[in-house]
């Protein structure tokens, strides 16, 4: 019983040691796909399995996190930071690459914002516009304050125009300023406008699909 019990002890540290070699002979390999982070910050190490020299890039540049390098010679590690999320769900890329082979590890960061207490509030109803086009301040109040520069307009048109006729100029806590195009369609026209935000969504979601949420719908008209 003795001499089974370390034939099996034997064979398993030799599976250890052969699945840990095949891994330092890869050009490039990682632990996982993706890690999940506190929201309340912190630092944390990603392993980087290689035979050769890799770099690593972070997608999109964030000013909310950092790494301690940006490449390596074979097997290692690096150091990713990571500051306090106070808004909602976020993540960013990191891609290695190494010889012809490239990875991503997704990063993502929880947040302690259900999309039920995310507030986004247009203070009008109604907005008439001329048809020489204009300039428009809309009051705007928020919540989500960190979010402020990821946030973008959702607009809906009765009659889909050729090309988009209000545009986003700049979104802060107190206003969201929009410019109306000049109309020269010879008709008055008409667009459904509300102010969006789409967080990170779960560690497993793939880019482009976070949760959404929307502040309530204004209208804008415009004569001819």
């Amino acid at each position: 019983m003795k001499k089974l019990t370390l034939y099996i002890i034997v064979a398993v540290l030799a599976l250890t040691s052969c699945a840990q070699k095949s891994e330092y002979e890869r050009t490039l390999g990682l632990l996982s796909k993706a890690n999940s982070l506190s929201k309340d910050g912190g630092s944390t190490q990603v392993g980087v399995f290689s035979n050769t020299d890799w770099t690593v890039e972070m997608e999109p540049k964030v000013s909310w996190a950092s790494i301690d390098r940006f490449s390596g010679y074979k097997s290692g590690y690096l150091v990713f930071d990571y500051e306090v999320n106070y808004g909602r769900a976020r993540r960013v890329n990191l891609v290695f690459k190494a010889g012809d082979e490239t990875m991503t590890m997704r990063m993502y960061q929880s947040t302690a914002i259900a999309d039920s207490a995310c507030d986004l509030t247009l203070d009008a109803e109604v907005i008439n516009a001329p048809a020489s086009g204009t300039i428009e301040e809309i009051p705007f109040s928020t919540n989500l304050l960190y979010n402020l520069d990821e946030m973008y307009l959702s607009l809906s048109y009765p009659v889909i125009p050729e090309t988009p006729w209000i545009t986003l100029e700049s979104i802060d806590a107190e206003k969201v300023v929009i410019k109306i195009a000049p109309n020269d369609s010879g008709a008055s026209r008409l667009a459904n406008l509300k102010v969006s935000h789409t967080d990170a969504g779960s560690v497993e979601s793939a880019e482009g699909e976070g949760d959404t949420v929307d502040s309530n719908p204004i209208t804008i008209v415009q004569s001819k």
